[in-house]
């Protein structure tokens, strides 16, 4: 199921949403885990909606990491002693190594047998592996519970309801943000959604359907025009505005459905932490990544990269380059998803270099924008572009190789459409204009004092969401760019 479908918008949503304030405001000895029996099902409800498929995998991972979190239990009353210690982290291992082994199955295991038989010349062949959906950010955020509990940082839970739900919460189920045990375990006891919350949930939400249906969704119609045309003859100012409008469309497609996604836990009384803070800002691509997608690099952070030995211990530029290349692993298999890890790793690298003898702020701030914006907006043509010969033939597109005037089936004027120029333009401003610290502070104050801001805010509100359902209705559904990973 889709936030941005008329079923979840109109049904599912309001119907868990009624039926949980329904029993909330009822007391009772058993309330909570009546509510989160109640998510859970939900959640299993809202993955299944398209076909109970992948539903196998997902179980399989909610058994196996609770089971071995479990089983670390029985040593815990005697983790003093060297045997009991030992054992319980081989328990944990186990536990590691077996996600682990479910990440290489559906994730490598079919590029493998691919490469196998390229290198060998043999016919080896396997049945199509459908990957479950949001497969890597559930396998993540149980990879972080079982590591959680081998450092100590959290007790492993008894209570197989309660894991159930930090596994399969429905706003983080597909897409994420990942979340921590130790961050989601106060919720799964005790929460509470009072109307201020449900009010600035609904209101985030709304704000992340409209970044969706009418920014992403609409860019990427143009998108998708301009590289389907990538075999049939392309003027470099084409093959740019394509690569510029899908950087755009990412973003918005993918912080879109991190608003839904907080919006909706919130309603529920879960506060997860910000997935997104203007990444397209960024002076320096380390920056990038501490602004993109903030939970997958605070996940690499804390369990790849400091074990690894982080900027303390061994080679500090092994270490970010292991973290880049298993960065381009999560991503994909494929070779341009590799490369796209390896190359960001690479620039990292040289601006660790360079800031180490104090030469990277030395450069002006816009150069340094510029060059992070055109290793950003390079890279992201991997993601739209489905094999390694056509990511090629895209960038040679870009570069002019090859570029024969007489060939052209349409040229740049005819994708810079009034509507495009428009949402690009109106989508730049926005990230430019709330990106400033002063800005928000006086949106904040308004809010707060301004009954005539709050007044303007809600018709605005009411106005986007009225214009997004329409979207909605008039257009078939686009999923969400990260659904495949």
């Amino acid at each position: 199921m889709l936030f941005n479908s008329v079923a979840f918008v109109f049904l599912f949503f309001p119907v868990v949403f009624l039926l949980y304030s329904g029993i909330d405001r009822l007391r009772f000895k058993r309330k909570n885990e009546v509510l989160n029996f109640l998510l859970v099902a939900f959640s299993l409800v809202f993955y299944c909606w398209s076909g109970i498929k992948p539903l196998w995998g997902l179980l399989v991972l909610i058994a196996w990491n609770y089971g071995m979190g479990l089983l670390s239990v029985l040593f815990s009353p005697r983790q003093d002693e060297p045997r009991a210690f030992k054992a319980k982290k081989l328990v944990l291992m186990t536990g590691i190594v077996g996600n682990v082994a479910f990440f290489f199955y559906f994730k490598l295991f079919s590029a493998c047998i691919s490469l196998f038989n390229e290198l060998f010349h043999t016919g080896f062949s396997i049945d199509k592996i459908v990957i479950p959906i949001g497969f890597s950010f559930i396998l993540f955020q149980s990879i972080s519970y079982l590591l959680d509990i081998w450092n100590g940082k959290v007790k492993p839970n008894r209570n197989l309801l309660d894991f159930a739900l930090y596994v399969v919460f429905f706003p983080k189920l597909m897409q994420g943000p990942i979340v921590k045990y130790q961050d989601m375990q106060p919720y799964l006891k005790n929460r509470h959604a009072g109307f201020p919350d449900v009010v600035a949930g609904l209101e985030r939400f709304i704000v992340g359907l409209a970044k969706k249906v009418l920014l992403a969704d609409t860019l990427g119609v143009t998108v998708s025009s301009i590289f389907s045309q990538t075999y049939e003859g392309m003027d470099p100012a084409t093959a740019w505005l394509g690569s510029i409008l899908f950087t755009l469309q990412i973003y918005l497609d993918f912080s879109g459905y991190s608003d839904m996604a907080l919006g909706i836990a919130r309603c529920f009384g879960f506060r997860f932490a910000e997935n997104f803070d203007f990444p397209y800002s960024s002076t320096s691509v380390s920056e990038f990544w501490r602004r993109w997608h903030i939970s997958l690099g605070a996940w690499f952070r804390e369990y790849l990269y400091i074990p690894l030995g982080g900027n303390r211990k061994g080679n500090v530029y092994f270490n970010l380059f292991v973290v880049f290349l298993v960065t381009g692993l999560w991503h994909g298999s494929t070779l341009p998803y590799i490369l796209w890890g390896i190359c960001h790793g690479l620039c990292v690298m040289m601006e660790k270099f360079l800031m180490k003898r104090g030469l990277y702020e030395k450069i002006p701030v816009f150069i340094r924008w510029f060059y992070v914006m055109f290793v950003v907006n390079l890279g992201w043509v991997v993601f739209q572009t489905s094999t390694w010969d056509m990511f090629k033939e895209y960038v040679k597109r870009m570069l002019g190789v090859g570029f024969d005037a007489s060939t052209l089936s349409f040229s740049f004027p005819y994708f810079l459409t009034p509507r495009v120029l428009a949402l690009a333009g109106l989508s730049i401003l926005l990230m430019v204009v709330l990106r400033d610290e002063r800005v928000q502070g006086r949106l904040r104050a308004w809010n707060e004092r301004s009954a005539g801001f709050v007044l303007c805010k809600y018709v605005v509100l009411l106005a986007l969401f009225a214009v997004s359902v329409f979207g909605i209705v008039s257009n078939s559904y686009a999923p969400f760019l990260y659904f495949q990973f």
